[in-house]
């Protein structure tokens, strides 16, 4: 089985859920991305999480399981480990790799578009 080839764009995740409401449908919303997205044939190279997003990879455990399926495709997901210790949350990571503001900054910069949710 051939691996699907990444484009080259990438997904920021500034915060813990998508949009602005309520807390549960956000988190539920931001499950739902990333299936909708490991389910698909573009693939981003990579996947950044920063300030409250890196708790998308270490508690939303729906979340995580789709991020691992992206992961084993090829798609490269930075944590920022910062927040990570910021939130107390540098031992629960349970995808992806931790990160720097450089390695985030650098993979911005180098793909055609960057998507925020």
């Amino acid at each position: 089985e051939g691996k699907t080839p990444l484009g080259d764009w990438s997904v920021f995740v500034g915060k813990d859920i998508i949009g602005a409401g309520d807390e549960n449908l956000g988190k539920s919303l931001m499950k739902m991305f990333f299936y909708t997205l490991s389910e698909d044939n573009n693939l981003p190279k990579s996947i950044l999480f920063m300030n409250s997003g890196v708790k998308v990879a270490t508690l939303n455990e729906q979340a995580i399981e789709h991020l691992k399926v992206l992961e084993n495709k090829g798609v490269d997901i930075l944590v920022c480990g910062t927040c990570l210790n910021f939130y107390g949350l540098e031992n629960e990571l349970a995808v992806g790799r931790i990160s720097n503001m450089y390695d985030i900054t650098n993979a911005m910069k180098t793909a055609a578009k960057v998507i925020t949710i």
